[in-house]
């Protein structure tokens, strides 16, 4: 490749580049906009919704598994955490 050639972005399945991602991102973080029915941009909030949820289930499955590890060790009852002084 020369440096006078054109640089092509890989891109998704969707048809997205990463810099394409950008602006669907920001306003599913920040809830800007609603995408239109059988958009891109609605397969990518579907996506970032997927991928949220899967992210969600795995950190709960993560703190269940410690949670239970902790739970089954000689002696190390789970514990309530202490009450916090008001204004903390």
């Amino acid at each position: 490749m020369t440096g006078n050639e054109p640089q092509h972005p890989e891109v998704d399945d969707l048809g997205l580049t990463s810099l394409d991602w950008e602006d669907p991102r920001i306003a599913y973080l920040y809830s800007t906009y609603e995408p239109g029915p059988g958009t891109v941009e609605e397969k990518a909030f579907r996506r970032m919704d997927e991928y949220a949820r899967s992210e969600a289930e795995r950190i709960a499955a993560l703190e269940a598994a410690d949670e239970a590890w902790r739970a089954s060790r000689p002696g190390r009852a789970p514990q309530a955490e202490p009450e916090r002084e008001a204004g903390q």
